[in-house]
C-alpha cells in the first residue's frame, strides 16, 4: 500500500527521514529515481540518512514500478519519494493505488519556476503533470513538512494563475 508519494528534488534528507517518516510510519521508504539508483555516492548518502526501523530501497523508475505492483508488498506501507512530479505521474500511469502526491521542497534552484509555497517551486511542466494527476483523481498538494501549511491543487492552480 502506498501511503504517500512525495516529489522532492533532494530525495532523502532530514524532512523526509524524520518528519515525514515519523508521520507516515512506513515499512519501506522507496526512492524511485533513475539517477540515484545508478549513482553510488547518492545511494551512500541516502543510506546514511535512512531512518531506523524502515527498509530503504533506491530503485530506478522501472524497478520501483515492479516493486509497487508486486503482491509481495501489498501489505507493506510504502512511502515513495520521486525527484519531481513527472516521475510521480510516471508511477501513477503504471501503478494502482497511488492516491496522493505531495509536492515537497522541490524546485528551489529552478530559474523559470513559480513559487507555490515559500520553499516549493514548480515548473510549467510539473504543473501540467500535477494537473494530469488531479484529473485522474489523485490528491495533489504542496507541503514542506507534516506540521506546516498544506496547499491543495486549487491553490497550486491559483499560483499559476490558472
Amino acid at each position: 500500500m502506498i501511503s504517500l508519494v512525495r516529489a522532492d528534488d533532494r530525495l532523502v534528507h532530514g524532512l523526509v527521514a524524520v518528519s515525514w517518516t515519523n508521520q507516515l510510519h512506513p515499512d519501506i521508504l522507496l526512492v524511485a529515481n533513475d539517477h540515484a539508483a545508478n549513482d553510488a555516492m547518492s545511494k551512500m548518502t541516502m543510506k546514511l540518512a535512512k531512518p531506523a526501523g524502515v527498509t530503504l530501497g533506491i530503485k530506478d523508475l522501472k524497478s520501483a514500478i515492479a516493486i509497487l505492483n508486486n503482491p509481495k508488498y501489498a501489505n507493506k506501507k510504502i512511502f515513495v519519494v520521486t525527484e519531481n512530479v513527472r516521475d510521480a505521474l510516471t508511477l501513477k500511469e503504471s501503478v494502482e493505488g497511488l492516491k496522493n502526491v505531495n509536492v515537497g521542497t522541490a524546485g528551489i534552484h529552478y530559474q523559470d519556476a513559480v513559487a507555490v509555497l515559500p520553499q516549493v517551486k514548480m515548473t510549467e511542466d510539473e504543473f501540467a503533470c500535477a494537473q494530469k494527476l488531479d484529473q485522474q483523481g489523485v490528491e495533489v498538494f504542496a507541503q514542506v513538512n507534516p506540521t506546516t501549511e498544506k496547499l491543495n491543487f486549487s491553490g497550486i492552480k491559483k499560483a499559476f494563475n490558472k
